[in-house]
């Protein structure tokens, strides 16, 4: 495992953590930023990124910062009855950029509510974002949006199956060790190659074993899927390229077709794998994150 340096950004109300391959010094390109999937870290997606960060020609900045209530990131993160929206990321996110690139656009990419944070950021905050790449973006289907949005608002809890999965999680383990024996290979780890599986255990167990994120707090994130992402994506005009999973992904055909057919879409298509292609087929992804860079 070789995971770049632990950088920890003040922003109000405490620190985002961020692992980040520094730019080169005089180097003035905008900044590559990678928002990860719920439940995750950054560092998931370094052995992903390796390669474009090893580029001797890179002139910028890359960073995986690690969302509230996630990794080593410390702002409150305390689960309530209400589940919160994903409204309250997107903020702790425009904090992250104004301090990590205050004077210029960013180059943004994420996975899952990742993608779909940086998305919805975007299209709120136009000129903020050069570019963007949208790996399996996670929300309520357009159709279902509005129905699903309603019972929120009214103070009812909508069937969630990832929240509900997410609760039956164990919150921790015996040692990093059993850790990694019990998550190797089982469920959404299936097909993960070492270096991002150890990259997992790394800033996502704290020192006794336990999950940073913790299981109410996933599933709190999880109720809290988006339900405005049609409206962000008729305002958007950041040029974008989507890429979804073959296999299981969160972004169903008609709605594939509505990124595709939009203005500002660079590409849309669908890659092998399932919905954690970015840590299990990186090798789809990283021609179109050379892209994003400027190198494609």
């Amino acid at each position: 495992m070789n995971l770049p340096p632990s950088r920890c950004v003040e922003v109000a109300g405490g620190a985002i953590h961020a692992r980040c391959w520094p730019a080169p010094p005089g180097a003035a390109g905008a900044p590559l930023v990678l928002v990860h999937a719920t439940g995750m870290c950054g560092a998931v997606y370094a052995d992903l990124l390796g390669p474009l960060a090893a580029d001797p020609a890179r002139d910028f900045a890359i960073w995986l910062p690690d969302m509230r209530g996630h990794g080593r990131t410390r702002l409150p993160a305390a689960p309530g009855d209400v589940p919160v929206d994903w409204r309250p990321y997107r903020a702790d996110l425009a904090a992250f950029l104004a301090a990590v690139a205050p004077d210029a656009p960013v180059r943004l990419a994420g996975h899952s509510f990742g993608a779909t944070t940086a998305c919805e950021l975007a299209a709120e905050r136009p000129g903020r974002v050069a570019a963007l790449l949208l790996l399996d973006p996670a929300f309520i289907p357009f159709d279902q949006a509005r129905a699903y949005a309603a019972l929120r608002a009214a103070g009812a809890n909508p069937p969630n199956p990832m929240a509900e999965g997410a609760l039956r999680r164990r919150p921790g383990f015996a040692s990093r060790a059993e850790a990694r024996d019990r998550l190797l290979s089982r469920g959404v780890f299936a097909g993960w190659p070492d270096a991002a599986l150890d990259a997992y255990l790394e800033d996502g167990l704290d020192e006794a074993a336990q999950l940073r994120c913790t299981p109410a707090w996933e599933a709190t994130s999880f109720r809290g899927v988006s339900t405005t992402l049609e409206a962000s994506l008729a305002a958007l005009s950041t040029p974008f390229t989507l890429l979804a999973a073959a296999e299981g992904s969160t972004v169903n055909a008609g709605d594939f077709a509505r990124f595709a057919g939009h203005p500002a879409c660079r590409l849309a298509a669908r890659v092998a794998g399932g919905h954690f292609f970015p840590v299990t087929h990186p090798e789809a992804v990283r021609p179109h994150l050379e892209a994003l860079a400027g190198r494609g």
